[in-house]
């Protein structure tokens, strides 16, 4: 796949308006932030910064559809585990090290829920997360696993039609109220949205459009439930038209990237806000919260708010440099014999499997 820099801009500006959602509304409103109150004059915008994440989500579905995209089971898992581990188990850390120190009884961490962190799946081991964002990599592995299992079952022709009939099988799921079944509901409508538009920036049909203009129906309808129901239990007034305007732009944004204008396009800074995207996502919630906190007040908020954005920026630099970008190597090399081998190794044993039963099934046929 061929870097788009308009998308590493998209992400960029994504992870902002998060961070945004957090610092000048979301921290405060829930309460985790009570040393200050909100800015009126820019509460009306940064309420909506939460949309950020349902971008994300389609940058991931159009990303994996080229990671997997002829690839083994194992080398997707590789590439997967490449792209997620390192920089998250430097912010746990990082994470965790402020909370030691100014964390308070709300956000403070035990070595337990550190150390299960660290697997990305505290749930499991019943602690919760060090920091409320990891939540959206739960869907995220959720979903790599799911086209993990299509890779190890020899599926790889397959993937394509897969794609391709997830919309319908989602609206079917919602017609008969069955949106609760795996990947039939929530925010996987985003994740196909995203492999749909990269099928169609491979190859252009009409039944892959059509399939996209089914997830733009289930996107809209989707996060218009999902802004009601934060209308109750958050107590926030939103704009039914905004947020169906601002989804309707990211399928605009992505049909642009698509095009030979938006593929060919050269920005400057453009791989850097790419790779800062990440790391920026994964320690900006609950270290803000805590610094403003500790440091902010009606009089100097502003002045803490740039500054607390500042640290985050240079402690997501320092993670992709040196956490990410220059041990590359290490990582690829350390998860392609870990992850990767046992990945294959699943991929061996299914294809077996679906082949001793496929000539089972042929020769009862017979």
């Amino acid at each position: 796949m061929k870097r788009l820099e308009l998308l590493d801009y998209g992400r960029f500006i994504a992870a902002l308006c998060v961070v945004s959602y957090h610092y000048l509304f979301n921290g405060i409103n829930n309460g985790k932030v009570s040393s200050i109150t909100h800015i009126p004059a820019i509460i009306d915008i940064a309420k909506y910064g939460y949309l950020g994440v349902e971008f994300f989500f389609m940058i991931s579905g159009y990303v994996i559809f080229f990671s997997a995209n002829r690839k083994s089971a194992g080398d997707f898992l590789t590439s997967r585990a490449v792209r997620l581990f390192p920089a998250f188990w430097v912010a746990v850390l990082f994470t965790s090290a402020i909370a030691f120190f100014i964390g308070g009884a709300m956000m403070s961490v035990t070595a337990p829920q550190v150390v299960t962190n660290l697997t990305m799946f505290p749930n499991v081991f019943g602690y919760a997360f060090v920091d409320g964002v990891y939540w959206t990599l739960q869907y995220e592995w959720k979903f790599y696993f799911a086209v993990f299992a299509v890779l190890a079952l020899g599926l790889q022709e397959q993937l394509r039609f897969i794609f391709m009939l997830w919309p319908v099988g989602m609206v079917l799921a919602k017609i008969t109220g069955l949106t609760a079944l795996p990947f039939m509901g929530d925010y996987y409508c985003y994740f196909a949205a995203g492999c749909l538009f990269a099928m169609l920036k491979e190859q252009k049909n009409w039944p892959t459009t059509g399939s996209l203009l089914l997830c733009g129906y289930l996107c809209i309808s989707f996060t218009l439930e999902k802004a009601l129901l934060l209308e109750t239990t958050r107590n926030v007034d939103y704009s039914l038209a905004i947020i169906a305007t601002v989804i309707v732009s990211f399928f605009a944004l992505f049909t642009f990237i698509n095009s030979t204008l938006g593929a060919s396009l050269t920005l400057p800074g453009s791989r850097l806000a790419g790779g800062l995207t990440y790391p920026v996502y994964l320690i900006h919630a609950h270290f803000g919260y805590m610094v403003l906190n500790h440091f902010a007040t009606e009089q100097n908020k502003v002045l803490v708010y740039l500054l607390c954005l500042a640290s985050v920026l240079a402690t997501a630099y320092l993670i992709h440099i040196f956490a990410e970008k220059k041990p590359a190597s290490y990582w690829e090399h350390l998860f392609s014999r870990t992850l990767g081998t046992a990945g294959n190794a699943v991929q061996i044993r299914a294809s077996a499997v679906a082949g001793s039963l496929y000539r089972y099934a042929l020769a009862k046929i017979r």
